[in-house]
This record gives structure tokens, C-alpha cells and sequence, in this order.
């Protein structure tokens, strides 16, 4: 039996996911397909547009086998504080062979003229599969972080680059200038043509600017540093950017479906958006349509922290200088939309997407100390089971057998399943979920349940 792990958040979910279950599941040769998803919150900031339970079910119904969800606290940090909690969710389950995540094309021809004929045949990547060497030469540059990536670092920052920008300068000069003996040495010429400037100003043509490059950098580097067997597989990402908000091409971004759904022209929407979405779920994406929820949503609870937190630099993301910014600034922040407060607060050091992050936390209440005594520990303490195939029965009992962690269907007994800290972890799942179906209880005069009250989806 063979497994693939995806790491997704489906927000919300369309035919560009589809594809690459579908894909996924081909190119690693796995019989199932197991998705640690996002729960009712996303790592941009902001909540998802439908609920857990709902995404899990389009997941499932398009090809996933099972659907877990990823503690909140990794699903709402940064690239690496998400990487490393899906990855370490699905090691511990025991079973996971194979991660496959999507980038955008990486040049994997250019690559394969440039290596010639040093490269052995089984190198060269499959067609729909990406070179997965540079982004395993970044990931250990990164969890190494040597002396010279430090000072070019440093040098890039004090030049007055931002740290993206001076990250992706000091990675390009150790791939060209790389210390003897180094892992990374002979890795020059898996750069591209364009990113071969001596004067690096320009970076790798913007790779560490992608979200799905630093992800997927971001997961191959926690798979080494937990030294995990599971294989990371890149696959060639297809229809339109992350950031394209245009309703078009052969797949569109969730982005533009967001954008649609906040909208709200109900009529107008099933017929822009019905292209980007599977047959099989089209009834299910319709009726969650109609109670989506959105950043601005959580005005009144963000405006109520504003005026009475004190000491946000306890909060998840708030560096020293955020939480004084905000502090200094949070009676101007009042009466603003979500996004012009990330707007207001936002520095040259400090990016918008950190600033909602930030913001995020300090309305669940995610502390710097909590996410610290997680990760202390062995980082996530329990899976929990957002719904599953009944065809994939076999999958769940090998689970059983090979896991390391508990698995929680029914959540009532989820306490008497888990260690103090899980406890704790599970605790912040739960209330952030409670938080987010008591808003669209309020928002749509809809009637609230409570976690205990869900069974995992079955299809």
C-alpha cells in the first residue's frame, strides 16, 4: 500500500486542486491520498470562505481519501511554522511514502540542457514533475544557515533590501560561491540563466518571492530536519498565478474565486465561477456560497482587542516594533476595513502578510509561549479526522497500527485520547472553530454547532 501526503487549504476548493490530487496520486503510484488541510482559518490571515467540514467533503469527493485537519496555530504562521506542522502531522502518521506539492514551472528543461550529459537518466524529472534539487539545495542552506548566508544576509539588510529580497541575495551568492566540502557545492548550474548576475540584485528571478517556491522549500526543509523518509515530489503548477485575480484560462486561482464570492451577485457567480469548479461538488459549493465569511467579518472582535489588549508582543507574530506600532496606532485602526489596517501598519521590514497574521492571532488569542511549548514538545499531538472515504477503511487501519499519534473522530473523547499538551493544542482548535461558526451563526442567522456536535464527513 502506497500513501501520498498533500498539504492544502482548499480556500475554496476547485478543479485546479482536483488536478493535482489526481496528479498526485499518479506520479507518486499511490493507492490514497491523505490531505492535512487548513481548518476554518488560512495561513494569508484572514478565515476560510467555507467552514472545515465542508472543504474536507469537496476534498473527498474529488479524490482525496482522507482529510485531517492542521492545527490552527501552524495553519495561520508563517511558511515555515505551516510546513513544519503538516509535515510533521504526516510523518507521524506512519504511512505517508510521498509529499507532493505544486510550483510554478521551474525551467525543468533548461535545467536538463544545462546538467547535459553528467546526469544520470533517473535525475531527469517526469513529465508533470519538477527538478526538486534547488529547492533541496535552498531548504538546507536554510536549515544550515552558514556563516556566509548569514553575512550576506546581514549585508543585504543593512543595503536596505527587504528581508525577501536580502534572503533571496545572500541564497544566490552561496549557490555561486559555495565553501568547500559544502552540501550545496556544484549547485550553479541549477540556476537559470536569468538568475546568473554576479550582482544577485535581482535575486532568482523572484523564486523566493512565490509562495508555492518558499512552501515548497519550507517542506523539503522540515522533512530533513525531523530527518523524516517521506520523499518530497514537486509538480509543475498549470493554468493561471497564485495572485491572478482573472476568471480564465484552464485553471483559475482560488484567489479569483474569492474575489467572486465576495462579490455576492449570487446569479452572476454561478456562472463565472461554475467553469472552475468540479461537477461532483458544484451542489455543495452553491449552498456554501451562500454564507461565506470574510477578514472584515471579524471587524468587532479585532476593534474590542485593539481597545483593550495590553502587551501584544505576547501575541503569536507580534514582533518588539509590531506591537508598539500597533499600540501607537490602534485608535486609527478603528473603522477601517481589515485590509487598510494591514495597509496602515505595514512597514518596509514588516510585510502586510505578517501584519495579518498577526492580527489574526491576537483575535484567537495565539500566544508566542503556547506555539513554543508545542514545538518544544514532538510538535503536533493528535490527528484529527475531518472526514474520510469509505473505500479508504483499510487505510485507517493501518493508521491504527503504524501511527504515532492518536486519531480523533469523535471529538467528545478526544481529551481522554491526548497528553496535557495536546490537551491544550486541542483546546485552541476547538475554541478558534467555535469562534468562527459563532460569527457566521451571526453574520447569516444560522444556527451554531458546536465541534462535539459534528461527526467527520463520510463519503
Amino acid at each position: 500500500m502506497r500513501t501520498v501526503g498533500i498539504i492544502a487549504e482548499y480556500n475554496p476548493f476547485h478543479t485546479g486542486h482536483a488536478y493535482h490530487i489526481q496528479k498526485a496520486k499518479e506520479c507518486s503510484g499511490a493507492d490514497y491520498a491523505v490531505a492535512v488541510m487548513s481548518p476554518d482559518y488560512v495561513q494569508r490571515g484572514s478565515p476560510a470562505v467555507f467552514d472545515k467540514y465542508t472543504r474536507a467533503q469537496m476534498a473527498l469527493r474529488c479524490g482525496a481519501d482522507l482529510v485531517l485537519e492542521l492545527p490552527v496555530c501552524y495553519a495561520t504562521g508563517s511558511a515555515e511554522y505551516f510546513a513544519e506542522g503538516a509535515v510533521r502531522l504526516l510523518d507521524g502518521l506512519g504511512v505517508i511514502d510521498t509529499l507532493c506539492f505544486g510550483v510554478e514551472t521551474m525551467g525543468r528543461q533548461e535545467v536538463s540542457e544545462r546538467i547535459g550529459t553528467t546526469a544520470a537518466p533517473e535525475e531527469a524529472a517526469p513529465s508533470g514533475m519538477e527538478d526538486i534539487r534547488l529547492l533541496q539545495a535552498i531548504a538546507q542552506i536554510f536549515l544550515d544557515e552558514p556563516e556566509p548566508y548569514q553575512l550576506a544576509l546581514r549585508e543585504g539588510l543593512h543595503r536596505g533590501l527587504t528581508f525577501p529580497q536580502a534572503r533571496e541575495r545572500a541564497v544566490n551568492l552561496l549557490l555561486h560561491e559555495p565553501p568547500p566540502d559544502s552540501p550545496y557545492e556544484n549547485m550553479r548550474y541549477l540556476l537559470r540563466p536569468s538568475d546568473e548576475s554576479e550582482d544577485c540584485e535581482g535575486g532568482m528571478s523572484g523564486l523566493l518571492s512565490s509562495p508555492n517556491y518558499i512552501l515548497g522549500i519550507e517542506y523539503c526543509k522540515a522533512l530533513k530536519k525531523i530527518h523524516s523518509g517521506i520523499a518530497p515530489l514537486a509538480l509543475s503548477r498549470r493554468g493561471n498565478a497564485y495572485s491572478d485575480l482573472s476568471l480564465n484560462g484552464e485553471f483559475c486561482s482560488a484567489r479569483a474565486i474569492r474575489q467572486a464570492l465576495a462579490g455576492g451577485n449570487t446569479a452572476s457567480l454561478s456562472e463565472r465561477v461554475r467553469t472552475y469548479i468540479p461537477e461532483c461538488i458544484c451542489p455543495l459549493f452553491s449552498e456554501a456560497s451562500a454564507s461565506p465569511l470574510f477578514a472584515d467579518d471579524f471587524l468587532l472582535i479585532l476593534t474590542q482587542k485593539l481597545i483593550y489588549s495590553e502587551n501584544l508582543e505576547t501575541i503569536f507574530d507580534f514582533s518588539p516594533e509590531l506591537a508598539r506600532r500597533l499600540h501607537r496606532l490602534r485608535y486609527q485602526c478603528i473603522g477601517k476595513s481589515f485590509q487598510e489596517i494591514a495597509v496602515l501598519l505595514k512597514t518596509k521590514q514588516v510585510t502586510e502578510a505578517r501584519i495579518r497574521r498577526a492580527l489574526l492571532h491576537l483575535i484567537l488569542d495565539i500566544r508566542k509561549d503556547t506555539v513554543e511549548i508545542f514545538r518544544r514538545g514532538q510538535g503536533v499531538y493528535y490527528a484529527h479526522i475531518l472526514g474520510f472515504r469509505r473505500e479508504a477503511v483499510p487505510l485507517l487501519h493501518e493508521l491504527k497500527q503504524k501511527g504515532a499519534l492518536p486519531l480523533i473522530a469523535k471529538t467528545s473523547d478526544a481529551p481522554k485520547q491526548l497528553t496535557d499538551t495536546g490537551r491544550q493544542m486541542w483546546s485552541q482548535d476547538v475554541a478558534a472553530s467555535h469562534l468562527y461558526r459563532a460569527v457566521r451563526a451571526k453574520r447569516y442567522g444560522i444556527p451554531f454547532q458546536a465541534e462535539q456536535e459534528i461527526s467527520p464527513v463520510r463519503e
